[in-house]
């Protein structure tokens, strides 16, 4: 998949149009490199909620530059910087974004940093959906 700065995934111009006008609500980001885990979020939370899509580290730390975000969704295998190096800038940065990590690793060691590096919630891959919107209705409501 090439690279996208930013996009906000919708499927029509005028729900991008709506999107783009209702910014200041809570929105969303999900970082992933998996197009599927990209579309499962868009069928879960897609029609509720502004929805940004990127797909690597660099791409994730400018939408954060730029972007006052409620919540984050993010891999830890995604490419330059990893997800844990996103998820320490965030924190080094001060941003208020809640972060989510979602990864298909089990490994404790992962899980360890990212609560040192203050994650929000950390999931595991599959994903419950029902744990997803529980989430979400626990940050943003």
């Amino acid at each position: 998949m090439a690279p996208f700065l930013l996009k906000i995934y919708c499927r029509t111009k005028k729900e991008r149009e709506d999107n783009m006008k209702n910014l200041n609500k809570a929105s969303i980001a999900v970082v992933d490199d998996d197009q599927g885990i990209l579309d499962s979020f868009d069928a879960i939370l897609g029609d509720d909620y502004p929805m940004f899509m990127v797909d690597n580290g660099t791409e994730a730390i400018e939408l954060l530059s730029k972007q006052n975000l409620s919540l984050l969704f993010l891999d830890i295998k995604i490419p330059k910087p990893n997800g844990l190096e996103v998820l320490k800038w965030v924190r080094d940065n001060g941003i208020p974004t809640k972060v989510v990590i979602v990864t298909a690793l089990h490994q404790d060691y992962y899980e360890e940093i990212a609560r040192q590096y203050g994650v929000y919630r950390y999931l595991r891959k599959p994903l419950d959906v029902d744990e997803v919107e529980e989430i979400v209705h626990r940050v943003l409501q």
